[in-house]
């Protein structure tokens, strides 16, 4: 055994169990186990942790790191136990019946004795199978009671999200409780006022930007409150309608708490589901008002003249694919008879470059196709006649070196006949053996190298062509084209656009 790799896990459900399931006493647990077992002298030990995931998937960066070395670095993987590993009954049967025997990875569960390596694990037995069931079904009923004490919580006015909603922060001195952030709650104040003047979330994103107000993003990255709990908060740069609207849209402004708008439908894959409007939790009174109610009603009567009946969209085979080359947001297609493409930044940033960009799309539809033609056959031209001629060297070096492999057996045998007949010494001809062994060693390693890079070349090659050989002639744009081959086409003024492809672009020779 040359690596073995000790796995530790804890989540918000097993905190609850006591100081037993902490990493330190698992860690403990494990160095214990392995001292007490001479087989594991030696060894080299790799730690992997995963504090506060959930073990009813393996969407946890410890487990995956240490899964993609196992088979390979990793020989032998230790938990504490089979929930620490998971508890997906599926998938850690998987592992433990087909994957780590394939891969030759032993697998050991200090406290239920399971090691696969002394035929104790070979093929999981009915109390693994059982044991594992156990806690899937324990993590299903924790989960279940932890959303219960949420909803509680919710219902007592207790604040949940880690994160503060714009215009609050969260108290330091009151658990669960939120307090006005004042610089960002002038702003609200503010975007309340305007739509009560009647000016259009458009139009209060153009004001906002104007008077050079952070958005809510460059507000949080400024207070560095973007990356709390390893969380990214998503937003614009600057102000936009959606964050305009949103805001107004925004009940919780009162001073209330809503929640329970979405429950989790599979606790494996963390699918949500939305709840229908009257089973929400409402709280009212639960912090101090930034708007009153008068003022939010009175929002939401001049907006709702501005919000548009949802359409059906039409099929875009450009959705999320065109972007514009200044902000990097992605266009809208405006229908008509002759469709377009715009950025809508330029509606929120008065004077900014955005509104050079004006795009038809039967234009671009031509222009793609075209460069879709020419860089599929420059691609494929230029990948036909050097693999080939790589292929021949790669081939002929193989050769070669298999003469050589030939030459330097035919020289041991004639050694050998040279020793037994008493034309050379006993230690010339040792001296001669381990020469022509070192040499042979050198040429086999040297053919196991060509013999990959040969295959890796073909297969590579191969793959090039089922994948770009059959655009070569290709007379219409299809979505799938475009996932296929492009990237993202960035558009700037003057019709001008950049397309980058998911390929490495040809020139002309």
């Amino acid at each position: 055994m040359k690596t073995a790799a000790l796995y530790m896990r804890l989540s918000s459900e097993d905190i609850h169990e006591g100081e037993s399931y902490s990493i330190g006493n698992q860690r403990d647990l494990l160095y214990s186990y392995i001292r007490e077992h001479r087989e594991f002298d030696g060894c080299s030990i790799l730690e992997f942790t995963d504090d506060g995931y959930s073990g009813v998937n393996f969407e946890r960066p410890g487990i995956k790191k240490l899964l993609s070395l196992a088979g390979k670095t990793v020989d032998c993987i230790l938990v504490k136990d089979l929930s620490r590993f998971g508890r997906n009954l599926v998938e850690v049967g998987d592992y433990l019946d087909q994957i780590f025997p394939f891969l030759g990875v032993r697998f050991i569960a200090v406290n239920e004795g399971y090691d696969s390596g002394k035929g104790l694990g070979s093929s999981v037995s009915l109390d693994v199978s059982l044991k594992a069931m156990v806690y899937e079904m324990y993590s299903r009923d924790i989960s279940e009671k932890l959303q219960c004490v949420k909803r509680a919580k919710m219902r007592k006015g207790e604040y949940q999200c880690a994160i503060a909603f714009y215009g609050y922060k969260k108290s330091v001195t009151v658990k669960n409780k939120l307090e006005i952030d004042e610089p960002a709650a002038m702003v609200v104040r503010k975007i309340f006022q305007m739509a009560g003047e009647g000016m259009r979330p458009t139009q209060i994103a153009l004001e906002l930007n104007r008077e050079g107000i952070p958005s809510p993003l460059m507000y949080r990255k400024a207070n560095h409150t973007d990356g709390m709990r390893g969380w990214k908060v998503v937003g614009d740069a600057v102000w936009m309608r959606e964050n305009v609207r949103r805001i107004l849209l925004d009940e919780r402004y009162t001073g209330c708490l809503i929640g329970h708008k979405r429950v989790m439908a599979d606790m494996v894959t963390k699918r949500t589901e939305a709840v229908p409007r009257e089973e929400w939790i409402v709280a009212r009174d639960t912090q101090e008002a930034i708007v009153t109610e008068q003022e939010y009603l009175k929002a939401q009567e001049v907006i709702k003249h501005y919000v548009q009946k949802p359409q059906r969209k039409p099929f875009q085979k450009f959705r999320g694919i065109l972007k514009c080359d200044c902000c990097g947001r992605v266009l809208v297609r405006k229908a008509g008879k002759k469709p377009y493409f715009i950025c809508y930044t330029a509606r929120s940033i008065k004077d900014s470059d955005c509104i050079k960009v004006h795009l038809e799309e039967a234009a671009l539809e031509e222009a793609v196709l075209e460069a879709v033609r020419v860089q599929v056959k420059l691609y494929c031209d230029s990948m036909a006649v050097p693999v080939e001629k790589s292929d021949a060297c790669l081939q002929k070096e193989i050769r070669d070196c298999q003469m050589s492999v030939s030459r330097y057996k035919a020289l041991q045998a004639s050694a050998f006949e040279d020793y037994a007949e008493g034309r050379i010494n006993k230690q010339e001809y040792l001296s001669g053996k381990q020469e022509s062994v070192r040499q042979l060693e050198q040429l086999d390693s040297r053919i196991r190298e060509l013999n990959e890079q040969l295959a890796a070349q073909q297969m590579q090659q191969a793959g090039r062509e089922a994948d770009l050989g059959r655009y070569a002639f290709v007379e219409e744009l299809t979505r799938e084209v475009l996932v296929d081959l492009i990237k993202e086409i960035r558009v700037s003024g003057e019709n001008r656009i950049e397309i980058r492809w998911n390929f490495r672009e040809k020139e002309p020779v």
